[in-house]
This record gives structure tokens, sequence and C-alpha cells, in this order.
């Protein structure tokens, strides 16, 4: 009898925690509006990740100044996706320059909406990180 009980104690222990990290919420969340982190079903530019390069290939303008100045590196860029896929508060979580920090966050603004992540089927608000990398050719 002790066998079936030490199983569901594992099974607790260790499918629990794994069930409970499949979604998270920002601290800037409220009980009445949440942002996920962390979602089931993440985020998608339309056409996928292929499309999302060729949307930055198209549309990122390397700064003159910056190229002029040889500056190069990744810009990592943090954005919420609504449950409408339309792209809010843009921020430059770790930046390069100024004039490289407000392309990339000119660039990402201007993204058409994205299909948004879901929670158990449900889309939701969420927070998606993005590297944009700058080099001079």
């Amino acid at each position: 009898m002790r066998a079936p009980v030490l199983i569901i104690l594992l099974l607790a222990t260790f499918w629990l925690p794994l069930q409970a990290q499949t979604v998270q919420t920002d601290s800037s969340s409220t009980p009445d509006h949440l942002i996920y982190t962390v979602v089931q079903q993440q985020p998608e530019f339309p056409g996928g990740m292929s499309k999302l390069g060729q949307y930055i290939s198209e549309n990122l303008r390397y700064p003159k100044a910056a190229q002029a100045a040889g500056l190069s590196g990744r810009v990592f860029i943090r954005f919420l996706i609504t449950k409408q896929g339309a792209i809010e508060k843009v921020k430059v979580l770790k930046g390069v320059s100024p004039e490289i920090d407000a392309e990339a966050i000119r660039m990402v603004a201007s993204m058409p909406n994205w299909v948004p992540g879901k929670v158990d089927g449900q889309a939701v608000d969420c927070f998606y990180n993005l590297p944009i990398s700058f080099s001079v050719r």
C-alpha cells in the first residue's frame, strides 16, 4: 500500500513544478490585467521566424553616424504583444548606443501585428524579447 502513495508523491514532486513553470506572469501584472512572461504557445510573427528575419533585414536602417563610427553589437529589445497581436511597450533591455537603440525601437514598433501567445488555448498579453544585431559590413 505504500508504493501508490510514494508514486503519487513523486508525481506531485516532479510534475506539478513543471506545470507551474509553463505559465508565468510579469511583475507589472495586476489581478485585472495579467501580462505573461512565459506562455504555453509562443507568439509568432506572421509567417514565422523566416519572415521575421526578412522583415528585419528589409526595415532596419543602420544609423549612418553609428556606421561611420564603426559601432556594432546586439540590441536586446523587450516588447508587449497584446492578445490582439499589437506591439506595445517597446524598450531596450541592453543597448549598444543611443542611435542604434533608437533604430531598433523604431523598427520593432513599426512591425505588423503578431499572432498572440496563448495560455490554455486563449490569447493573452505577453512580453517577448528580441535580439537585433547591427554589424558594419
